[in-house]
């Protein structure tokens, strides 16, 4: 149930070579973090720093503790809807209480095994909610980008952000524009020509000294001018104010429990999505193979930590991920170090990180946004079969414009539904009349009918069973079932049915050829009972033979 990657690495031989490599990998993914993780905290409704904090706490343990040698955690765009929601309509208070909770059910969801279970969701669902959640991240920077003064309370729904960009028009500017623009040129150029080495930080650091140097920054929106300072390090744990009055009883507490349940279960549902998904990325680039429920117990506990210093609920990060595989990590000790990385440049750079333009780190977050939008998967998707390119579009419409947690469910309902009706579509019942004689060597006995029933036999196809026409006067219906994989308790009442039925007519219903675990089935469902000696044959002889002796 729980076997963390770092013991693993550990066990089987650290070497000197492989400390070298994860020590430089992770400082990369620490220079990395560091922009994104400002970014999405901005993006979020908070200050700066508590993305750092995040970085720093929920990317160390998610490392030490995970179930993946390579997995980098930390805060992640797929929370940015949910947290500005969050913050705006409970306060950082109510959002850390709703992340201690989720940290609770994540933690059970991996005791319980159900790591495997998680990724049970269809592609186009997570291809539709991960676009959406793109667009969702690209409408809290168009303000930024704009150069437009956001309000103190976070706007938490896509169609508010537009409503309020466009009634502040007369606010754009042409500076924050071209800064954004320049931010986005340059990343898109580093990833050209010269991919190792991080485009978000060069840009980062090429506009923010450019903007300085040529006295920009007046007429520009910065860390600083918006948040104030960056603290130097890590602020001490404890409990966050979770929004209670300073005299509480316990009905206070259930209460605020309440209202903050469904934000906690979409941060649990959809942390553990993001962050399994992330490792299994991460095990198709590197031939490894992750530790689910470890790391849906690691993923827990980080999420329990964070908040008591101050953080945003975290969870894998698929770009990070990416970045520390392609700069040569082999352990969880590079994320552990990408995390040192971010508290040392706390430490050290903090009095200069207040420099950065809110427009230049609109660019990052919004080159993130085209990155994750996955859109080189729609046109694949949507010339499948009518039922997948159905789910796209309507998941990633809920994303964008309800919430993540109505994408994810009526996704997953539809995908099921769909499923059952193709499954339900590929059973046949057919009868096979004269074809049996080659089966028996001889005639079918008169007023006898033989059916066969292909694929599996469940809830979906067991009405079929209500189209035979049932025989009278002593005759007998035979049904043959080796080619039926499975038999669910609703096709065993319709077998039961149909039985009563021709017995309420004088004849009587034999199942033959049975086998498997359909045999077993059968027999946990009592249709062998139900259908009384000589109604469960191996053979289609014995079936014949049993239906004549009547």
């Amino acid at each position: 149930m729980y076997r963390p990657a770092l013991l693993d690495a550990l066990r089987s031989g650290y070497r000197r070579q492989d400390l070298v490599a994860d020590v430089l990998a992770g400082c990369l993914v620490g220079v990395v973090a560091l922009p994104l993780s400002m970014g999405l905290a901005i993006a979020s409704g908070v200050p700066p720093a508590v993305g750092l904090v995040t970085a720093v706490v929920g990317g160390f343990l998610i490392s030490a503790l995970g179930g993946s040698r390579v997995q980098i955690g930390g805060p992640a765009g797929a929370f940015v809807g949910l947290c500005a929601g969050g913050v705006a309509q409970f306060g950082y208070g109510g959002l850390a209480l709703a992340t201690l909770m989720a940290g609770v059910l994540i933690v059970l969801l991996g005791v319980a095994r159900l790591g495997k279970a998680i990724t049970f969701i269809p592609t186009p669902v997570v291809i539709g909610f991960t676009t959406g959640i793109a667009v969702i991240i690209a409408s809290t920077q168009l303000a930024p980008l704009l150069g437009i003064a956001e309000p103190d309370k976070p706007i938490p729904h896509v169609t508010e952000r537009l409503a309020f960009i466009w009634q502040h028009r007369p606010e754009w500017g042409f500076l924050p524009v071209l800064t954004c623009l320049v931010t986005m040129g340059i990343i898109i150029a580093c990833r050209r020509w010269v991919p190792r080495i991080p485009g978000a930080l060069v840009a980062v650091v090429v506009v923010t000294v450019a903007v300085t140097v040529l006295g920009l920054d007046r007429d520009l929106a910065t860390i600083g001018s918006r948040f104030g300072e960056i603290p130097h390090g890590l602020p001490w744990p404890g409990l966050p104010d979770i929004g209670l009055k300073e005299e509480w009883s316990f009905n206070d507490l259930l209460h605020r429990l309440r209202e903050v349940s469904g934000l906690a279960l979409t941060i649990a549902m959809l942390g553990s999505i993001e962050s399994l998904l992330s490792a299994v990325v991460a095990d198709g680039m590197t031939g490894q193979r992750h530790h689910s429920n470890t790391e849906l117990i690691a993923q827990g506990i980080a999420n329990l930590v964070t908040p008591l210093f101050g953080g945003l609920p975290c969870t894998g990060a698929i770009a990070r991920t990416s970045t520390n595989i392609k700069a040569g990590a082999r352990t969880p000790v590079a994320g552990m170090v990408h995390a040192l990385a971010v508290l040392l440049i706390m430490l050290v750079l903090a009095p200069l990180v207040v420099h950065i333009p809110l427009a230049c780190l609109a660019g990052v977050l919004l080159m993130v946004c085209w990155f994750m939008a996955e859109l080189r998967h729609w046109p694949h998707i949507l010339k499948a079969e009518r039922s997948d390119a159905f789910l796209l579009p309507i998941s990633f419409g809920l994303t964008v414009f309800i919430d993540l947690t109505t994408a994810v469910t009526v996704g997953v309902l539809l995908a099921m539904f769909f499923f059952v009706r193709r499954m339900a579509d590929s059973t046949r019942v057919e009868a096979v009349g004269e074809h049996t004689e080659a089966w028996i060597h001889g005639p079918l006995p008169a007023g006898v009918q033989v059916y066969e029933i292909r694929g599996p036999f469940f809830f979906g196809a067991a009405t079929l069973l209500r189209d035979l026409d049932t025989p009278g006067g002593g005759k007998a219906l035979i049904l043959r079932l080796g080619n039926v994989p499975f038999i669910d308790v609703t096709a065993a009442f319709a077998v039961k049915e149909l039985a009563e039925s021709c017995r309420a007519k004088g004849s009587r219903l034999i199942l033959c050829e049975v086998k498997g675990q359909a045999w077993r089935d059968l027999s946990r469902h009592g249709l062998d009972v139900a259908l009384g000696a000589g109604g469960v044959q191996a053979d289609l002889a014995g079936a014949l033979a049993a239906s004549a002796s009547r």
